[in-house]
């Protein structure tokens, strides 16, 4: 097969010579190929965050009537909810081609990797990120574009890139929120606590991607930093670069699309959300999900939700109701990367069996 491989883009000169050398190859690749060990540690994280999960709602359960939560579910406006599943399905074509941009401005450019196959793995390792841990989610599409070519290295690259991408953007959005008129900022005392958390990780986060090639020149000097060194170097490259634009405003999208399934699923339940609630609640539930001690953040975003809610005189019912139809409709508008994983077919090409060989 053809492989349509540009030569590499030139790097920034103080990182030149963190490539120079023959064993600086070997080391990224080894720092970021899969391990070959380790199932029994899996397991047990595993099996630790489903431990966190079940005791988050056996906590939520002790504060709650489940017969009212059961007899609400007739009541919900299913043409409201529908809406809601629609928009998530929606995001996942955002996603992929956000994810996209930052393959080509990494320089993967193989013959079989292309905008609708990156769109579908994409949407196949979102399914996976909400029915498994999410971290299986990316182990999925790192797996995928290996299969049709792509190099571990690369490959991993882009996709830490495109989580980061993603978090980045709600640390700064969430900033944003927190300023907004709406009674639900007050976060039960903590509003000026979680701006400074907040503000403190944008300025930093701006900061470390303007001067990075200067703040990342002594962790290239140790072998297991260099790999850290080389991944913000090539951020900021990706980020600053001609397809910056398309990437932060694709990542813009998906967030401000989830703030209006929120509201949406809001007005299923009859909970009269102004945007500026829905966009709190969004920083809340999206945002514990980002804790690692959860599976997918259930269990977590229950209880955060049924806190946050309960302050301004929704009944933990309701709560628990509305958070966990935020997790089915993002579990359901998921779905279509199940077909694409159950009916297209991700053989593997010559020259990734030739490597894996």
């Amino acid at each position: 097969m053809t492989l349509d491989r540009p030569p590499p883009p030139s790097g920034i000169v103080g990182l030149k010579q963190i490539r120079i050398g023959s064993n600086v190859a070997s080391d990224l690749e080894t720092a970021n190929r899969p391990p070959r060990s380790g199932g029994a540690e899996k397991m047990a994280m595993f099996a630790a965050k489903l431990l966190v999960t079940g005791v988050c709602f056996w906590y939520v359960s002790r504060q709650i009537d489940l017969k009212q939560v059961l007899s609400a579910i007739p009541r919900l406006d299913f043409g409201w909810a529908g809406l809601a599943i629609l928009l998530v399905m929606l995001e996942l074509p955002v996603a992929g081609l956000r994810w996209w941009n930052i393959i080509d401005a990494c320089g993967i450019h193989y013959t079989r990797i292309t905008p609708v196959v990156v769109i579908a793995v994409s949407a196949i390792g979102i399914f996976f990120g909400q029915v498994l841990p999410s971290i299986a989610g990316e182990g999925v599409r790192v797996w995928l574009l290996v299969r049709l070519g792509s190099d571990w290295r690369n490959t991993v690259k882009s996709v830490v890139i495109d989580r980061g991408v993603g978090v980045g953007l709600l640390v700064a959005m969430g900033f944003v929120i927190l300023l907004l008129p709406s009674s639900l900022t007050a976060l039960g005392g903590y509003r000026d606590a979680a701006l400074v958390v907040y503000g403190g990780l944008l300025l930093a986060g701006s900061f470390g991607l303007l001067f990075a090639p200067s703040i990342v020149l002594p962790f290239a000097r140790w072998r297991y930093s260099r790999w850290i060194a080389t991944l913000t170097v090539d951020a900021r490259r990706v980020l600053l670069g001609q397809h910056g634009p398309a990437i932060l405003a694709s990542g813009c999208i998906i967030h401000v699309l989830t703030i209006v399934v929120i509201w949406s699923l809001g007005r299923a339940q009859g909970l009269e959300l102004p945007l500026p609630d829905a966009a709190v609640l969004f920083l809340v539930m999206v945002g514990v999900t980002l804790v690692p001690i959860s599976i997918s953040g259930w269990g977590l975003r229950e209880l955060a939700v049924v806190s946050l809610l309960g302050h301004h005189g929704v009944s933990p019912e309701k709560a628990l109701l509305f958070s966990v139809c935020f997790g089915l409709t993002l579990a359901i508008g998921s779905l279509p990367g199940a077909v694409v994983w159950l009916f297209y077919s991700f053989a593997p090409s010559q020259h990734s069996a030739e490597r894996g060989g």
